[in-house]
């Protein structure tokens, strides 16, 4: 049997936690571990916040990736890493990741970061330029191919835009 004072304030504790924004489970449990709560404790807590609904790992992957794709135009290798280091199952993952990508493609989301960049590469050679978009749109999680062909999509365009006359 669980201390109901050292359950109350657990219970405290993972409410103030989720005052901020939408946690994973794992995020809780690792913030009552922090907090030297014992793991049934821990376990008891998950249990009744998990009960209200205030704890709902399906919906945090939910949310936590349409937040990501919207506001930082994540590519899917990326906004995976994130949501596997939350401490998400990979059902959960790909879950939220099929529906995030089905109401925004990934292509065009690259198309986006790339052309928001390409506007400050003003001025640099188009080897250069092409790189360092590649390298950008790597770090940003987007596939290898779509890297390669949203580059040589830009850069071709670009090109062709300062050639012609007028």
């Amino acid at each position: 049997m669980s201390d109901p004072e050292e359950l109350k304030r657990a219970q405290a504790c993972a409410l103030r936690y989720l005052s901020y924004r939408d946690r994973s489970e794992f995020e809780i449990s690792a913030r009552l571990s922090q907090k030297e709560f014992s793991k049934n404790i821990i376990r008891e807590t998950i249990v009744w916040l998990t009960g209200l609904g205030y704890l709902n790992d399906e919906r945090f992957a939910l949310a936590w990736s349409r937040s990501r794709v919207s506001a930082k135009k994540f590519g899917e290798y990326r906004l995976r890493r994130e949501l596997s280091a939350k401490g998400l199952a990979a059902e959960t993952i790909e879950q939220a990741l099929r529906v995030v990508y089905s109401e925004s493609s990934e292509w065009d989301l690259a198309q986006a970061c790339a052309q928001k960049k390409l506007a400050h590469l003003k001025g640099i050679d188009p080897k250069s330029k092409s790189r360092r978009l590649a390298q950008f749109l790597q770090r940003k999680g987007f596939a290898s191919e779509t890297v390669f062909k949203t580059v040589k999509k830009l850069i071709s365009n670009e090109t062709d835009h300062e050639l012609s006359p007028g």
